[in-house]
């Protein structure tokens, strides 16, 4: 084997390095995905139409730039036509 196809100690040090470096960031991008909290959803009949006008678009717990809620503490798939029993309409 030629001295260039071996890799050196170097080379090995520089790719365990950036290996390591880009756990985090794979760890990071699962958070990406978007979460349910099925057990807020099923206390508070939580359901993706409105009912009787009442929308989360217009509730003042709905995070519209988050896709969520403050009742639904990880749920990021809110949608802005729900509703759910916790409804507070905005001032």
């Amino acid at each position: 084997m030629s001295d260039l196809a071996k890799p050196t100690r170097r080379q090995f040090l520089k790719v365990g390095a950036a290996t390591l470096a880009a756990i985090p960031a794979i760890g990071l991008s699962t958070r990406a995905f978007a979460a349910t909290n099925d057990a807020v959803r099923k206390a508070l009949s939580y359901q993706t139409s409105p009912k009787d006008g009442k929308s989360c678009a217009t509730c003042v717990n709905f995070k519209p730039a988050e896709k969520g809620c403050n009742l639904f503490p990880g749920d990021t798939e809110i949608a802005a036509t729900g509703y759910c029993t916790g409804f507070v309409a905005k001032p």
